[in-house]
């Protein structure tokens, strides 16, 4: 059976969420059907009596994958005309209790309704480049760099020990080098960077992380490693896990021009 491994995840294409669109110069409507039947059935009959009224369909947003009952959120390309027939049509057929379309602040701009955004159980929030770069540039520029650095790490350690109450049923019993695969992967599939290489080399852990959102955030802008944030979480996390202290020294930086992230990992002497 074919496997892909972390290390090739950098070769699949990206992840276009769809929280949002933006689609400049077209006219764009977002219906939201309440309490729709989870099934194929449905869901592919809901889809052919949108399109019969004249409405190109760009993206189909579920609120759940599993729930039997559902919400869905199409982002329409149509006039309020054809819109306005196709929750005719639906509510006519009674495929789900209400159709409406939702208020936008721009003809071009389609917003997702659905609030707030769970993940794996867990309340989460999209944090764009725009607004986690300008988060780790202005530590440095109120703080200064020493200090933006205890203060970052510190953050960290205490984000570092959550995760892990986060994921304890998951890791509990696991040793150091799983524990913090599985802390990383999961960090993959939430865009923060992308698990490049994970080994264990003379009792101390190596991980090499590709587009580590904290060094990518300040590419090639210092002359030494900036992910401080990124090392108090890898600390906190296993001192939680082993009940060790630990240390991680970022040896590659992209901030300072490096390909990836790398960090040693070591306990405590």
């Amino acid at each position: 059976m074919p496997l892909i491994y972390s290390s090739s995840f950098k070769h699949v294409k990206p992840y276009r969420a769809s929280y949002l669109g933006y689609f400049p110069g077209k006219i764009i409507k977002v219906l939201l059907v309440r309490d729709v039947k989870n099934t194929h059935e449905n869901l592919g009959e809901l889809g052919r009596l949108i399109i019969a009224e004249d409405c190109k369909i760009l993206n189909v947003v579920p609120s759940s994958l599993k729930d039997p009952f559902i919400d869905v959120c199409y982002f329409l390309e149509c006039d309020s005309n054809a819109a306005k027939r196709a929750i005719e049509a639906i509510e006519k057929f009674g495929f789900s209790k209400s159709a409406a379309i939702v208020d936008s602040p721009l003809d071009d701009l389609a917003l997702i309704p659905f609030f707030p955004l769970i993940v794996a159980d867990k309340r989460a929030v999209v944090m764009r480049e725009p607004m986690y770069r300008g988060l780790f540039r202005g530590f440095r520029k109120r703080l200064g760099i020493g200090a933006a650095k205890v203060f970052l790490r510190l953050v960290g350690v205490d984000v570092g020990k959550e995760a892990y109450e986060a994921l304890s049923e998951m890791v509990r019993g696991l040793d150091a080098v799983n524990a913090i695969k599985v802390l990383l992967m999961i960090g993959q599939s939430l865009g923060f960077c992308y698990l490049e290489e994970l080994k264990l080399e003379d009792d101390a852990i190596i991980a090499s992380l590709a587009e580590n959102w904290e060094g990518a955030a300040m590419r090639n802008e210092y002359d030494s490693p900036q992910c401080f944030f990124t090392k108090g979480v890898i600390e906190g996390y296993l001192e939680t896990v082993t009940g060790e202290r630990w240390d991680a020294e970022e040896v590659e930086c992209l901030a300072m021009g490096s390909k990836r992230c790398t960090f040693i990992i070591q306990r405590r002497a």
